[in-house]
C-alpha cells in the first residue's frame, strides 16, 4: 500500500453513499445528500470539508479513526452529487441545518465530535453556536473567519476571485489552485491527492458556498456562543487563512486552544495525517 510521507497508509476511499432529507424544508433543489462513512463508534465524528473540497479530503481520517468513531464525511449541498440549494445566497445556517438533517437521516441523535476544514470550520463554528447540545468537541483546521470582517472592497475582490477561479470548471480549478492549499514543502503525493479532490468541485456549488462565507464573521457571530471544547489548527504555511486569523478565532472562543504547526499549509488533514489523527483522537477520547 502507498504511504504518506509521514508514514500513514493511503487507504482506499469508502464508497460514496446517499441519503434522503426534507429538501423542501432545507431549501434544496432535491432530497439527496451524499457522504462517505467508516467505523461504528461508539462516538461519532462529523467531518465538514472546505469550499473547494469534498468528502475525499477526509481519506486519512475515515481510515485512521474508524476504530474509535463512526466517521461521517459529508458533501455539502452542491458538492459531489449532493443536491444544491435553490437560493443563490444561502446562509451558513442553511448549511448547518442540512448537516443536522444528514445526522438525523443517518440515525445519529446525540452529541457528535465535529472537525471542519476551512469553509467547513466556519460551518463547524456555526453548528456549535447554533446547536450546542449537538457538539461534543470542535476541531477547526485551516480556520476560517468568513469574509464579512474584510469590508466591502475585500469581500468583492474575494467573490470575483472565486468566480474567476471556477470559470473553466473543477479540473481547471484543481490545476491552477491546488498548490495554494498546501505548504510549498509538501510532497508530490500530497499535491496529487489535493488535485484529485479539488477537480470534483462543481462551480455553482462553490459559488453558493462563497456567498455564504461573504455574510459571516465567525468572531462576531459564533465564537462567543461556543461552549464545546475547541481546538483551532492553522499551519504556519497557510496562505488562505493565515495563522493570525486562526489565533483571533481561538481567542474569541471561550477556553479554545490554538496550534500553528510548521511545514503545514491549509489542509492539515491531507498534509499531516498522523499529526491530525492524533489530535482528533485526543478530542474524541477527551484527552485534551
Amino acid at each position: 500500500m502507498t504511504t504518506h510521507p509521514d508514514g500513514t497508509p493511503v487507504a482506499p476511499l469508502p464508497d460514496l453513499r446517499f441519503t434522503e432529507v426534507d429538501g423542501g424544508a432545507l431549501g434544496l433543489s432535491g432530497r439527496r445528500l451524499s457522504y462517505m462513512e467508516a467505523g461504528e463508534g461508539p462516538a461519532t465524528l462529523l467531518c465538514l470539508h472546505g469550499i473547494g473540497a469534498n468528502s475525499m479530503g477526509w481519506r486519512f481520517v475515515l481510515a485512521g479513526l474508524s476504530d474509535v468513531a463512526r466517521v461521517i464525511a459529508w458533501n455539502a449541498p452542491g458538492y459531489l452529487m449532493s443536491d444544491p440549494f435553490l437560493a443563490e445566497r444561502p446562509r451558513a445556517e442553511d448549511y448547518v441545518e442540512a448537516a443536522v438533517a444528514l445526522l438525523g437521516a443517518l440515525g445519529v441523535e446525540g452529541p457528535v465530535h465535529v472537525a471542519g476544514s476551512s469553509f467547513g470550520s466556519m460551518l463547524g463554528a456555526c453548528l456549535a453556536a447554533r446547536h450546542p447540545a449537538r457538539v461534543a468537541s470542535l476541531t477547526l483546521m485551516g480556520t476560517s473567519r468568513g469574509q464579512r470582517w474584510k469590508g466591502e472592497e475585500g469581500r468583492a475582490a474575494m467573490l470575483a476571485m472565486r468566480k474567476a477561479s471556477v470559470a473553466e470548471g473543477g479540473v481547471a480549478l484543481a490545476r491552477t489552485r491546488s498548490d495554494k492549499l498546501i505548504s510549498p514543502r509538501a510532497a508530490p503525493l500530497v499535491l496529487d491527492l489535493v488535485r484529485g479532490m479539488v477537480a470534483a468541485t462543481n462551480p455553482a456549488g462553490l459559488m453558493q458556498s462563497a456567498q455564504a462565507t461573504d455574510q459571516v464573521d465567525v468572531v462576531a457571530d459564533y465564537a462567543p456562543r461556543i461552549t464545546a471544547p475547541t481546538l483551532a489548527i492553522t499551519g504556519q504555511d497557510d496562505v488562505v487563512n493565515p495563522p493570525d486569523v486562526g489565533r483571533m478565532i481561538a481567542e474569541a472562543i471561550p477556553g479554545a486552544r490554538f496550534l500553528s504547526p510548521e511545514g503545514i499549509g491549509h489542509l492539515p488533514e491531507v498534509e499531516a495525517p498522523a499529526f491530525t489523527l492524533a489530535l482528533l483522537r485526543a478530542q474524541i477520547q477527551g484527552d485534551r
